[in-house]
């Protein structure tokens, strides 16, 4: 025997799964929560969440009582996060006021604006609601009009973190335990949401996350009792 001796292992390669980033949580799975994970993405485990209040949003043409009575047959689409700061529950409006506007007015009827229609890569609205309208073969008239209903989410949707938002998403609320894929529409999904100890080197942080962001959103882990090591 040599002095030390020669110790021959096959080394134990770990691909990433479900959970692999927890270092030890707490007995009886209370670490762990079951809720809905949005953000029209495939979502990760080890990605860290954050949690998006509000609402959700739904567009169709015409008016409430009358779908689908536009001249023109363009669409609209919501945007990647449809409800932004200041949003309100209730259904908001964007009529034409010629072949490329619209004039947009909150539940309320106040104005929020005018949304820019085009061909292509048409410009975002952004003001309590984010969408964009694409024109169609046929074009719009003054009169055709989109609603967008907003509805009160619940307990709120996990997405991944976005320092940027704000909506509620820039602040870590969790971490997604496997692997859920939300690209088409919010799923259900298990998220890690307290009393554990996660390895810090399998997190799963934003493209571009500065350090101060990283570390900001780590202390607001660990004082949900997240502990990174």
């Amino acid at each position: 025997m040599t002095n030390p001796p020669v110790l021959t292992q096959t080394p134990l390669t770990e691909f990433w799964h479900a959970g692999g980033f927890l270092v030890s949580e707490a007995r009886g799975h209370r670490a762990r929560d079951v809720g809905t994970i949005g953000g029209a993405t495939k979502v990760y485990p080890g990605t860290v969440l954050g949690l998006q209040a509000g609402g959700i949003a739904a567009a169709w043409p015409g008016n409430p009582a009358q779908e689908n009575n536009n001249t023109g047959n363009g669409t609209i689409a919501m945007a990647g996060t449809p409800v932004v700061s200041g949003g309100q529950l209730g259904m908001y409006t964007a009529i034409a006021t010629s072949a490329t506007v619209f004039a947009v007015t909150d539940p309320y009827g106040n104005s929020l604006g005018n949304a820019t229609a085009a061909a292509s890569s048409p410009p975002a609205f952004s003001n309590q609601i984010a969408f964009a309208i694409t024109i169609g073969s046929t074009p719009f008239v003054a009169g055709d009009e989109f609603s967008i209903e907003v509805e009160a989410l619940t307990a709120g949707v996990f997405v991944p973190l976005n320092p940027a938002a704000s909506d509620g998403s820039q602040n870590a609320a969790g971490i997604s335990f496997g692997f859920v894929d939300a690209t088409l529409n919010d799923v259900p999904g298990t998220v890690v949401t307290r009393e554990c100890e996660v390895n810090g080197s399998e997190l799963l942080w934003p493209t571009g996350a500065t350090a101060a962001q990283i570390a900001a959103a780590t202390a607001q882990l660990t004082a949900l009792g997240i502990i990174t090591r």
